[in-house]
């Protein structure tokens, strides 16, 4: 089994302007912007693949978190209905192209899907408790393993860097896409996974900035 390894790295920063350095030459420099779904109907509970839809609590979440947000070139989205519907709607009203990637799904959890932890607490406490302390190691039966997800999300991350480049997406996805992303931008370790807290319309902006000397990314805005 191979995983993807992040290409982005940090760069000097301009103490005077805040901007980042690069090496002598012109870099571009695209802005993605991360929109966590909002609220889901259905509870508290394991869901990965599961198709749930939004709340109407989750449809003002994601709303609010985008009151003072505009100027996207381009809208990708998850294919499962907590992003999808919103980033449509939002579509419509702002006149944009919009993009389902199949690669932005969140993790499949296997046969944990749509359990409460309560409910796992109860059939399979063990196993839950293992996935607890190291869920970048431990996989829950049937499901996708970390390492496997961070391979596919990372891939389709630097495709749609390299395909709007110079540009301003809007990228609508899940906690773990966006906690996989951040944590390659920000150079972090697996074990750090949920030290990235990630709420319902949690929003992150990100700069990715390409020259001759390569690739890296910088984080300008999460919460």
């Amino acid at each position: 089994m191979t995983s993807e390894k992040a290409t982005f790295s940090s760069a000097p920063i301009d103490t005077t302007t805040g901007e980042t350095q690069s090496s002598g030459t012109v870099a571009s420099t695209t802005v993605i912007d991360l929109l966590r779904h909002g609220e889901v109907e259905g509870g508290e509970v394991f869901r990965g693949s599961s198709d749930d839809i939004l709340s109407d609590v989750g449809w003002r979440q994601m709303q609010d978190a985008l009151e003072d947000k505009s100027g996207w070139d381009v809208i990708m989205t998850s294919p499962l209905q907590r992003c999808h519907e919103f980033a449509e709607s939002l579509a419509e009203e702002e006149d944009l192209t919009l993009h389902i990637n199949e690669q932005l799904q969140e993790i499949h959890f296997g046969d944990w899907e749509g359990l409460s932890p309560d409910q796992l607490l109860q059939s399979e406490a063990e196993a839950l408790q293992a996935w607890w302390q190291n869920p970048t190691w431990e996989t829950p039966p049937r499901g996708e393993s970390f390492h496997d997800f961070r391979s596919r999300i990372l891939k389709a991350f630097k495709q749609i860097a390299m395909k709007y480049e110079g540009q301003h997406v809007l990228l609508v996805s899940h906690a773990g896409v966006i906690r996989v992303i951040l944590m390659s931008i920000l150079g972090m370790q697996d074990e750090n996974l949920f030290r990235l807290n990630v709420g319902h319309a949690s929003f992150s902006r990100l700069r990715i900035y390409r020259d001759q000397t390569g690739t890296w990314g910088t984080l300008i805005e999460h919460g």
